[in-house]
Formats: C-alpha cells, structure tokens, sequence
C-alpha cells in the first residue's frame, strides 16, 4: 500500500470530504519532500509503517499511532530545537477539524513529543518511539546508510558543529540503560544499536 492510499484510509474514517483528505495528503507530501530531507523524509515514513504493520496487533489503538507516525516530522529544520513540538502544534491545528475527541488529539500529541524525550509509560507510545528509533538497531551497512544521510541534511553547517551535536545525540542513547522501550525491540536491536552508536562515536 502507498503512503497515499494508507493516509486516505486512515483519515476517510474522521473526514467525509475527499477533497479535504487530498488537501491534507498534499500538505504533508510537500513537508516531507523538502531539499533538505535526505533522512526525515518519506521514505523514513515507510520504514516506519514496516514496523507498524508488523506489531499493530501490539497497539491498543493503532489508528492514533498511524496519524502519529504521519505528523512525527511534519515540521523538520536541521537548526530548529522545537522540531517536534512544533510538528505536534502542527498535527493539533489539522486534525481537530476531524472528529477525532479531544483525548484522541492529546495521545496523538503525546506520541509526537515522545519521538524527542525518547521516553514513555504508555505502551502504545513506546511502540511509537520504538519504531522511530528501529534505524539505530539495523545492519552496520544500512546504520552506515543512515548516518551518511543525516549528515547531509546538515551539509551547509559548519562540520565542528555537527560533530559536536552529533556527539551529545550518540552519547545521550550511549548512556541510557535501554534504547528501545519494549522488550521486544530490545531483544531484537538493543545489541547492534549500541555497536552502531559507539562506532559512529568513534569515527567522529
């Protein structure tokens, strides 16, 4: 299934209007084709739903994790702090003209955020971080692949800064007793993650 049609049967459930779901479509395939996505773009919103696909059973309400996985990097600037705040501001503002409720927008919220602080107690939040952070556990070449592109996301910053922020990322994960939230992933990725972190660390 395209990313397309998985939008389009996910949100014709909350908007009648197919005009407006090809509006939001269109919104969002823009954001996430953007010059400067090389990573955080859409084909890292396919990788994603890989991993959604496979343990959506796990979810309780997977519906809001899908809208979650869609609205993660809506907003993307490699200098903006407030990435993902500013992509849940931006999930909020869209979808509360759906008929989500108001608790379904604040998971929906809290999922976003998650993607930052790295950091849940709701299962179904720490799939979504999980599946955020699944890259960090993969192959060292495809871990290679990955690192490669986030580095060119940041090709007209200064190479001493990048390293530096990109340092303090590999070492706040280095430094947490587990990357992965669920059990699961651990069991999976935990392992290679932390190969693949501390040679990155290393090569820097």
């Amino acid at each position: 299934m395209t990313l397309k049609a998985r939008f389009i049967n996910l949100t014709s459930s909350y908007i009648n209007e197919n005009q407006s779901i090809e509006l939001l479509w269109n919104e969002l395939e823009s954001n996430y084709t953007e010059p400067h996505r090389t990573y955080h773009n859409l084909t890292h919103l396919e990788e994603l739903y890989g991993y959604f696909d496979t343990y959506k059973k796990e979810l309780e309400r997977p519906d809001l994790v899908a809208f979650a996985i869609f609205y993660h990097d809506i907003i993307y600037g490699i200098w903006n702090k407030k990435n993902e705040e500013d992509s849940a501001e931006k999930a909020l503002n869209t979808l509360n003209k759906t008929s989500l409720s108001t608790e379904d927008l604040t998971t929906i919220e809290s999922h976003i955020l998650a993607t930052k602080t790295h950091n849940a107690i709701l299962k179904n939040t720490q799939w979504m971080i999980d599946f955020d952070l699944a890259i960090l556990g993969s192959p060292i070449k495809r871990y290679n692949i990955y690192s490669q592109l986030i580095r060119k996301e940041y090709r007209k910053g200064p190479t001493l800064i990048y390293k530096k922020g990109r340092k303090n990322m590999l070492k706040h994960f280095l430094e947490k007793p587990f990357i992965y939230s669920t059990i699961t992933f651990r069991e999976l990725y935990e392992k290679q993650s932390k190969v693949n972190l501390q040679n990155e660390l290393h090569s820097l």
